[in-house]
């Protein structure tokens, strides 16, 4: 099955700048559904064949990249371009880089997937953002994303080298602080953790809406991957340095929610609102506790669900108005309510309200850190409540108040753009009511 799996999807690549927009879409969506029909569900790695195979954390990962990759096809006809079919292709090779990462269990074979998919994302921003300072953000984002690569190819390399192979899952102990904390640094960068995170306000303000869908939904997905991937390797110095890496990510998250509160550009907020997320599943990852790692699975799925329709929706103001800030926007209510209310779901299930899987995954990384230590969520409490309170600042500016006369232009929305919302938000909600999938 993963063979045909990616095979299907090389192929599909290749005639991509032959065939028709549409029936791409509708071969990716039948590839989607038979993915789905196929898998058996294991706590163990199935369908293990040429390094490659599947458990349930790339099983959900992979589901996320295709549902995405489907809405992000969408979002493509929003753009105007004169390289239509070029920035479809590129999208093709992002995604088959993705499968390939997500389906690896040689650790050379992950890496080299999971840097190539760098590429692709690295192309979007710098052929068709907006700005001319797409040419620095680019290069910002290559450049973080590799240096802090480097040192996990050489312990690779070395690792290979000394065992004769090395693959995901192996009964190995590595007792090295140094190895320990390279090897985790590359896929912190990708999180991003916090000291590590201004690559991504910087990629998110310059790329196109459907490169910022990708980038929010998945790309930032694979760090948390390689880091559930790697823990177990240093199961003992994780327990002892855990406190360092856990502090950082919480303290980080209760910073940047105060700095949410102060943005007025809206693509840097729902950035910003990102790496506050980000530093959630770092905490309930290194807490190596069966609550922590679901809830982090299950928080890696909704955010991706969710940052992804907020920056759909950005895109789509964007293209009515060419500015995405806040102050000119007030008074929206009033002439696309239909449009707003779509945007208020995707706030409150950003803020977590129920039913959203967000809640369920906040919930179970709590459960995680007060096990950890109960301090802990003093600091989780207002992280989340400023991180509320943003997003509530962030819909009232919108929604309400006087309305400028940009909006002489503005119509209500289309069609195609309530739909790809709707499919953003559907699942967030449908998840809730089949938690044992997960667990």
């Amino acid at each position: 099955m993963m063979l045909s799996l990616i095979f299907f999807t090389f192929f599909l690549t290749l005639i991509s700048l032959k065939i028709d927009f549409y029936m791409i879409m509708y071969m990716f969506f039948f590839l989607f559904m038979v993915f789905m029909s196929k898998y058996e569900f294991y706590d163990f790695f199935s369908f293990v064949s040429f390094s490659l195979g599947m458990d349930k954390y790339s099983y959900f990962l992979m589901f996320l990249t295709f549902w995405l990759f489907i809405l992000s096809l969408f979002s493509l006809l929003n753009l105007k371009s004169l390289y239509f079919s070029y920035l479809k292709f590129i999208m093709l090779i992002m995604v088959l880089f993705l499968f390939l990462c997500f389906l690896s269990l040689s650790f050379f074979n992950f890496y080299f997937y999971f840097e190539c998919s760098v590429i692709p994302v690295f192309l979007v921003i710098y052929g068709w953002g907006y700005q001319p300072e797409r040419v620095f953000s680019s290069l910002y984002f290559f450049f973080y994303t590799l240096f802090s690569s480097l040192p996990l190819l050489l312990l690779i390399l070395s690792l290979n080298n000394l065992f004769g192979y090395f693959y995901l899952g192996m009964h190995l102990e590595l007792l090295n602080l140094y190895c320990f904390f390279f090897f985790i640094f590359s896929f912190l960068v990708k999180l991003p953790l916090f000291f590590f995170h201004l690559w991504l306000p910087k990629a998110h303000v310059e790329a196109p809406s459907t490169g910022s869908m990708i980038l929010a939904g998945v790309m930032l997905k694979l760090g948390g991957y390689g880091l559930i991937r790697v823990l177990y390797l240093f199961k003992d110095l994780v327990f002892i340095y855990s406190y360092f890496f856990i502090s950082v990510s919480i303290l980080g998250a209760l910073y940047v929610s105060f700095f949410c509160l102060l943005q007025s550009d809206l693509s840097v907020l729902v950035a910003y609102s990102s790496v506050s997320h980000m530093g959630l599943v770092i905490s309930g990852i290194f807490t190596c506790s069966y609550y922590g790692y679901m809830g982090s699975l299950c928080l890696m799925i909704s955010h991706g669900l969710i940052s992804s329709g907020l920056f759909y929706f950005v895109g789509c103001l964007f293209d009515r108005f060419s500015s995405r800030s806040l102050f000119l926007m007030s008074g929206m209510i009033n002439y696309c309510p239909s449009f707003m209310m779509f945007f208020f779901f995707l706030i409150v299930s950003n803020m977590s309200c129920p039913p959203s899987l967000n809640l369920i995954s906040e919930v179970f990384i709590c459960f995680s850190l007060l096990m950890w230590h109960p301090v802990s969520l003093l600091y989780i409490f207002f992280s989340l409540f400023f991180s509320a309170c943003a997003m509530i600042c962030l819909f009232s500016f919108i929604s309400h108040g006087g309305y400028s006369y940009l909006f002489m232009n503005m119509d209500s929305g289309l069609v195609r753009e309530y739909y790809v919302i709707f499919l953003h938000i559907f699942p967030v909600y449908m998840f809730v009511f089949s938690l044992n999938y997960f667990i």
